[in-house]
């Protein structure tokens, strides 16, 4: 038994499937079929049922699985330690992460200069996107972390809770009243909802709400677009929710009716996502570190305009 055979038992089992594991890996699927299968002979154990399905856990495959996490946790730090302790400065290399828009119209622009001009040796590069692009971009190795909304039945990626924060009411028109007024969403009807596609996180839960009653637009229309919810927000009726990150710049501006909700409650939760069983480096927990610092701010910034309401 050796390194190479544990890594690719882990990712076999991680997503189900012997040629997913192999572009993982960079090798064809027989090579690593008969690594599995020398494996298996080592161990004296059948790890995976094979069908058209995919590749089917044991269990004593998942016995397995639980006893090599440690081992490959383990060898990943050791290997992440040294490398940064062989450098002077303490961060170097390259750095690859990804962020929804509002992040970037919020407070990314401030971190990324800042970074940039403190550790001159890490490569950073920054991509946007959303939330099932960006997962997909971890997992195939395109980014180290990124951050977004997560689907907890997904078992490939690892993802930790990071901040949970509200959701608002954002129009370009006073459809309720002043400008930044706390409403109970449920009392009223025959404004016009912008939503996210039914796929998207949040999606469920709206037409759920739209089914039950618990919400009654007289229109609804599909903008899956952060910016295009903001700006036909702004030129029109058209209503919508976005988390507190995007908005809070705008309600300074004054151009748009922000409206914090009573009921019912919405939240919306942001993840750390990263792949499994992998060290983030030092470089992307110092990143990470100034991005929750700014999440935080913001939450602050946030508690005291409802103070003020």
């Amino acid at each position: 038994m050796d390194l190479r055979q544990i890594r690719y038992f882990m990712w076999i089992y991680e997503h189900r499937s012997f040629s997913a594991a192999a572009r993982k890996a960079n090798v064809a699927q027989p090579a690593l079929s008969i690594q599995i299968r020398h494996l298996e002979e080592e161990l004296g154990v059948t790890l995976f049922e094979r069908s058209s399905g995919g590749a089917v856990p044991t269990d004593l495959g998942r016995k397995f699985y639980e006893l090599c996490t440690p081992v490959r946790d383990g060898v990943d730090f050791a290997r992440q330690q040294m490398s940064e302790l062989a450098s002077s400065e303490g961060l170097f290399g390259s750095l690859k992460c990804g962020f929804p828009p509002s992040f970037f119209k919020r407070f990314l622009g401030r971190i990324i200069a800042d970074f940039s001009q403190r550790y001159p040796d890490v490569e950073l590069s920054v991509s946007e996107g959303y939330g099932g692009t960006l997962k997909e971009w971890v997992r195939s190795g395109l980014l180290e972390f990124a951050v977004g909304a997560w689907d907890e039945s997904d078992t490939s990626l690892h993802a930790a809770k990071i901040l949970e924060e509200e959701l608002v009411l954002v129009s370009g028109s006073p459809i309720f009243g002043e400008r930044f007024v706390k409403i109970d969403l449920r009392k009223f009807d025959g404004y016009k909802l912008m939503l996210p596609m039914g796929h998207q996180v949040l999606g469920p839960i709206l037409h759920q709400y739209l089914a039950n009653g618990i919400i009654r637009p007289s229109r609804t229309m599909v903008v899956d677009s952060y910016l295009g919810v903001l700006e036909t927000a702004r030129a029109s009726d058209w209503a919508a929710l976005i988390p507190i990150t995007g908005v809070l710049d705008e309600v300074a501006k004054g151009d748009l009716y922000i409206y914090p909700l009573v009921e019912p409650p919405l939240s919306f939760r942001w993840f750390l996502i990263h792949e499994r069983g992998k060290t983030l480096s030092l470089a992307a927990r110092v990143f990470i570190d100034r991005v929750s610092d700014e999440m935080a701010n913001t939450r602050q910034t946030w508690d005291e305009l409802l103070r003020n309401a």
